[in-house]
């Protein structure tokens, strides 16, 4: 059974932003994000950095005539990032130790969207002696150190935010999950710094895009280093994991912040992983506009995939010789589950107890048991143009990376 992105958002959904109209014409909701308030709340101390992409950011949704419920959204999660980077700094402050700590045995999933990135980080979190950052961590990355009361109520808001994402996108739990214990990308950090394509990809952010890739995203990643630092002391005898498909087009930074890391690299067929998710953006479109343009974010996405891939290799070139890079491909994820994941595994001398590989075959057959759901999608509902595709992927030939 296919599960296909339908063009309109719930009924549930439609309502709420229909109130929240009605609201705004008696003036008693706004449309638009207060930019003065927003940047008052900033720390004058640590936050100098960000300034410029904050107003980079607002100015782009305000312009963007985005739903109010969209609006309603945003607004939480700017004040969330806001106190993340307060507290963030507080405890970098008041404790000299955390400055110290020295990350090490760190391995990136990076590839596209949509090439198994997602899958592989799961599996990882079946190895005991390693660690992938679940979603409530990474939305509250202070809370551990701050005490268990902290740690409940960030999984206690975490899980109205997961529901509030399932709630308002259905298909979202068979497309790409979110939920409050379970892995998550990374970018959500990137994110503190009010940086991340990622967001502006989902939003329809152009303008706020543009300027996220042609900034120096070196600050970034050095406050991303420190946020990492934090969750890391939390359990230093693990490996972390760390997964973001963002980290493509941002290599040459990444390999320079952490020189020593270690990096999967996932594959898949260019035409596959745009469909796939052209499809996946449109449904967080979909909630974010009146009317959005499903039939230009084929263009779009095979623009920006051809950008990030195409980065990503000029670096590779460069940085070969020092990091460590395995390649492995979707098909194989897909088709050969256990067999690759062992086969990274033993690539990067990682060791896996009997233990571990039996709750990886049990959650595998438990897969293959279940019901038969796949992402489906429809090229032309994208504008998805095929000769175009195979024009600009003349440099990429991901059959290389497959196993059979």
């Amino acid at each position: 059974m296919q599960i296909f992105v339908k063009k309109s958002v719930p009924i549930l959904v439609w309502i709420y932003n229909l109130f929240l109209f009605v609201l705004s014409k008696f003036f008693l909701v706004s449309n638009k994000l207060n930019k003065k308030q927003i940047i008052k709340k900033l720390d004058p101390n640590h936050d100098s950095v960000i300034i410029n992409a904050v107003d980079k950011f607002i100015e782009n949704v305000n312009a963007n005539n985005l739903n109010l419920s969209t609006i309603f959204f945003i607004k939480s999660e700017v004040n969330r990032t806001i106190s993340n980077r307060k507290k963030f700094f507080q405890h970098f402050n008041t404790r000299p130790d955390l400055k110290k700590i020295k990350l090490s045995n760190l391995i990136f999933i990076i590839g596209l969207p949509r090439t198994g990135t997602t899958e592989l980080q799961k599996m990882f979190s079946f190895l005991d002696n390693h660690r992938v950052l679940q979603l409530w961590e990474l939305q509250y990355p202070t809370s551990f150190i701050e005490g268990p009361n902290a740690v409940k109520k960030a999984k206690r808001q975490t899980k109205k935010y997961s529901f509030l994402q399932n709630f308002s996108k259905p298909e979202q739990k068979y497309i790409h999950p979110v939920e409050t214990e379970h892995p998550d990308e990374c970018f959500r950090l990137l994110f503190n710094s009010f940086t991340s394509i990622a967001v502006s990809s989902a939003l329809g952010l152009d303008d706020y895009e543009k300027w996220v890739l042609q900034t120096d995203m070196l600050e970034t990643y050095k406050e991303y280093k420190d946020q990492l630092k934090i969750l890391f002391q939390t359990e230093p005898d693990k490996n972390l994991i760390l997964k973001a498909p963002e980290h493509l087009w941002n290599l040459d930074t990444l390999t320079e912040v952490f020189p020593k890391a270690r990096f999967i690299m996932t594959h898949r067929d260019p035409l596959k992983s745009i469909a796939s998710y052209s499809s996946m953006i449109s449904m967080f479109r979909r909630t974010a506009y009146k009317k959005p343009n499903f039939e230009k974010l084929g263009l779009y996405v095979t623009n920006i995939f051809q950008q990030g891939l195409s980065s990503a290799y000029r670096v590779r070139k460069k940085t070969e010789t020092k990091s460590e890079f395995i390649d492995v491909h979707c098909d194989d994820i897909k088709n050969n589950q256990i067999k690759t994941f062992m086969n990274i595994c033993k690539e990067l001398n990682i060791n896996i107890d009997n233990n571990n590989l039996k709750k990886l075959k049990e959650y595998v057959l438990k897969k293959t048991m279940g019901p038969k759901l796949s992402h489906g999608y429809i090229y032309k509902d994208y504008g998805i143009d095929k000769k175009l595709i195979k024009d600009k992927f003349k440099f990429y030939d991901h059959h290389r990376y497959l196993l059979t």
